[in-house]
């Protein structure tokens, strides 16, 4: 099956109809990525609407969405982004979905706009921001994911080992080219299996224990 990566309407449409295709494997997440904001003049926005409508059964969540400081230096992308993940906050108010973030160097405007609404549930995805931050969103009840980076990320080692075991996911975020045991390898889910043992290896867990809390943590982010 051809790599499919979740950045606007139309990739938005196609996660549904997988979702659809393979109901009891696959949950969809709607929205529009902070590196595509600019990319087109219509992003189709008062259309994500009627998609949660039209099929609420496989919609489960609202994302990926947020905020990127890494690529965006221009002050008019970033204040585009802002209003972009404003709109896809208040779309996941209305509709009670729980909400996917991007935060890579934006952790402070993130939370920021993250407070000004009510959600009920909320996922950093990739988090690798500071970890002084870890207790705010503990507090908060959000949850963070960690990916295959753990093997070789200075950053996502200490996240896993200082995060709290009830606020942590697993994800692949494929297709992405990783470095150390997965280098020149097609992204899959088996990789999370990887990625499971080696946050259990920092904290100085047995692998079941932390298998359990994942799980138990995706029942909290959706309770399918």
């Amino acid at each position: 099956m051809p790599s499919l990566k979740l950045v606007d309407y139309e990739t938005s449409t196609q996660t549904i109809a997988l979702a659809k295709r393979y109901s009891s494997r696959v949950l969809a997440a709607i929205g529009v990525h902070p590196s595509t904001v600019m990319n087109t003049k219509d992003q189709r926005l008062d259309e994500f609407q009627q998609l949660i409508e039209e099929d609420a059964e496989y919609v489960a969540a609202i994302g990926e969405v947020g905020l990127d400081g890494k690529y965006t230096q221009d002050e008019q992308v970033r204040k585009r982004q802002l209003e972009v993940f404003r709109f896809f906050l208040g779309l996941a108010e209305r509709n009670g979905l729980p909400v996917v973030v991007h935060s890579r160097l934006a952790v402070d405007e993130v939370l920021g706009a993250l407070q000004e609404f009510h959600l009920p549930k909320v996922l950093l995805h990739w988090y690798d921001g500071p970890l002084d931050k870890l207790e705010v969103i503990t507090e908060r009840g959000y949850l963070i994911s960690i990916g295959p980076a753990v093997f070789y990320s200075r950053a996502i080692n200490e996240v896993a080992s200082n995060g709290a075991l009830d606020i942590i996911l697993s994800e692949t975020d494929g297709p992405v080219k990783y470095r150390g045991p997965f280098e020149g390898r097609l992204t899959q889910p088996s990789f999370v299996i990887e990625v499971v043992r080696r946050v259990a290896e920092l904290k100085g867990l047995h692998i079941d224990e932390v298998r359990e809390a994942v799980w138990s943590n995706f029942r909290k982010l959706i309770p399918h």
